[in-house]
């Protein structure tokens, strides 16, 4: 199935794969070894060209890997004036920026990977590839920053304006001039600036494409322009329902939103990984005929013979993750001391890396020592899963976002009742799909998102009934027996490929 220097997949990710470890990473590195056959590149998005360092090993059939930064390196402009139309590309960027038009993205295509000339007089033209500050530091770039500014948000300020334009176009104009491994299909694993650079791909080289969301992209990223501090709403509008007036808020969440529109109307396939997400796909035009659900799914074999440990001092609680805001590590925080008061001599483990976000683990350190938590809390840092696994009692999930989270899935293998908050497929891992046949009962509770209270009463419940516990964890082992292994889920992304190659 490969050809001589060409990859037959190209793994367009963003924001993770092998910088980071956990989540969605830990599945594309099991999902590249699980396809042997296949050869890979992989095209890793980041922030800027700072170097980082992998956390993975690449499998050996990953035959090129090629990082893309959103904000290259800065370099002196070049002399003489970029031979760019200012008003053509303005246009096009607001024509996208605000209908996500296929034409205006074309042109886009177009400007950023087209020879230019410069404006030197009294010397020749020579024709070279634009420069990354061409597209976001020029004369053109200003003509094109005003046309943005007018046609989308005139009442904004518009030096708040100037820096969203500077990094959101910056970083789609780098992804769409950045030359990219020669592939037969190029899979993003998001939508966002991955899922442009995958369709921009398959486009120009006439190549296939899929697109795979674990969280919505979109809506993670509204969640994070929600909380951002270093925006500031300008514009009172009051309760008004119908006042179109933008504020720099509305111009990010509207540009990702036309990343994700674009990319859904120009993919041969959008996969997700539970039936719940596709609703948000489709309100941003995914059509039924691209889409697929295809479940994650875990390696059962290495769970086998794994045991609960025994003559264990304290009962145990854990929650596997990163310590960051969207794992809402301070809801578990709180959970804890709801159940201390009926279990004192409870511990809760919080298993995972905090050097993601030190001011967010500095915050949640705080809080343990508020709430006299010292003796009950322990932060562990990172943790081989299989050790940590038998200490536990009971496992939480506190996010406010989720796909389908592995870590439920390999506390189901060991046979671990969870308590989860009600985001992504979580409750449908812990409580069965309305259709499952035959039903196969509870893993464990789903509660509210950011309600300590009912994280906390779910898991005393666990705790104090040893019957419910064991049931829960059987009835979860069982659930990921039937419906999320590793060989189901592989066999269907195998499957997909092979179409998409066909």
């Amino acid at each position: 199935m490969t050809a001589q220097h060409h990859a037959d997949v190209c793994i367009v990710v963003e924001g993770c794969y092998p910088f980071i470890t956990g989540g969605v990473s830990t599945w594309l590195d099991w999902l590249i070894q699980t396809q042997p056959e296949l050869t890979f590149a992989v095209v890793a998005i980041t922030a800027d060209h700072h170097p980082r360092k992998f956390k993975y090993d690449l499998p050996p059939n990953v035959i090129e890997f090629q990082v893309v930064p959103l904000a290259p390196a800065p370099r002196r402009p070049r002399p003489g004036r970029p031979m760019i139309e200012g008003q053509i590309y303005g246009n096009a960027l607001a024509r996208f920026w605000d209908k996500a038009d296929q034409d205006a993205f074309e042109t886009l295509c177009k400007i950023a990977t087209t020879p230019i000339g410069r404006g030197l007089p009294g010397l020749p033209w020579k024709t070279t590839p634009p420069d990354h500050a061409d597209f976001i530091s020029s004369a053109p770039a200003w003509e094109a920053l005003n046309i943005c500014a007018q046609a989308l948000a005139p009442e904004a300020s518009f030096n708040d304006t100037f820096w969203a334009w500077r990094t959101l176009v910056g970083g789609l104009m780098a992804v769409l001039s950045a030359p990219l491994p020669q592939a037969k299909i190029y899979h993003a694993i998001s939508t966002g600036y991955a899922g442009l650079c995958a369709v921009r791909a398959a486009h120009q080289t006439k190549a296939r494409s899929a697109i795979t969301e674990h969280g919505i992209y979109t809506n993670e990223r509204r969640i994070d322009l929600l909380a951002a501090d270093w925006l500031q709403d300008r514009i009172h509008k009051g309760f008004a329902l119908d006042d179109t007036r933008r504020e720099v808020r509305d111009l990010w969440a509207e540009m990702f939103d036309s990343f994700a529109q674009l990319a859904y109307a120009q993919a041969d396939r959008v996969t997700t990984l539970y039936g719940a997400n596709q609703s948000f796909q489709r309100a941003l035009g995914a059509q039924d005929d691209q889409m697929v659900v295809i479940p994650n799914g875990i390696q059962l074999e290495k769970f086998k013979g794994l045991k609960p440990a025994i003559n264990k001092p304290r009962p145990t609680v854990g929650l596997i993750g990163r310590v960051v805001p969207i794992k809402d590590i301070e809801n578990c925080i709180r959970a804890a001391d709801v159940i201390r008061q009926s279990i004192p001599g409870v511990e809760v483990l919080i298993i995972g890396p905090t050097d993601e976000d030190p001011s967010y683990f500095a915050a949640c350190k705080h809080r343990v020592a508020e709430l006299n938590l010292g003796d009950t809390v322990r932060f562990t840092g990172r943790k081989n899963i299989f050790d940590v696994l038998p200490m536990l009692d009971v496992m939480l999930l506190t996010s406010i976002s989720e796909a389908q989270p592995l870590v439920l899935l390999e506390a189901g293998a060991a046979q671990i009742p969870c308590v989860a908050t009600d985001v992504g497929s979580c409750r449908e891992i812990i409580e069965g799909t309305a259709n499952e046949t035959p039903p196969l009962g509870r893993g464990g509770f789903v509660v509210p998102p950011m309600d300590p209270e009912a994280l906390g009463a779910a898991t005393v419940r666990l705790l104090s009934d040893t019957s419910l516990r064991k049931a829960c964890g059987q009835a979860l082992r069982r659930r990921v027996e039937t419906s999320f292994t590793s060989e189901i889920s592989s066999n269907a992304y195998g499957a997909l490929y092979q179409e998409l190659c066909a």
